[in-house]
């Protein structure tokens, strides 16, 4: 997780070569796609989702998707590539929003 976290493509690589799990989860319920999305790593998250191995639409602990998290922090090159690869954008976290619902309320809708 911590590769993905980091931006250590080569170490990812070796990690999925190895048999590593991608739907492992840390404590707050993050997989290596919500830690490469929040972190804006895009060949990572390109390369898990090529993989076939994970889930898109995982939720962490407190509902968020991928999604979400790039949302979140902006990196609308990874929102476009998760909306291509069939992300589901009316999953709802623990609140009951959405990703559209937790958008406008960061841009004050």
């Amino acid at each position: 997780m911590e590769a993905c976290e980091n931006n250590h493509m080569e170490v990812v690589l070796y990690l999925l070569r190895a048999g590593a799990s991608t739907m492992q989860k840390d404590v707050e319920g993050f997989t290596c796609l919500h830690l490469a999305a929040k972190s804006g790593h895009y060949k990572i998250v390109e390369h898990l989702l090529s993989t076939g191995l994970i889930d898109i639409n995982c939720q962490d602990d407190g509902g968020w998707t991928p999604m979400i998290w790039a949302t979140e922090y902006k990196h609308a090159d990874q929102v476009k590539l998760l909306l291509s690869k069939g992300a589901d954008c009316s999953i709802r976290d623990k609140v009951g929003l959405n990703m559209f619902e937790i958008l406008c309320r960061r841009i004050k809708c």
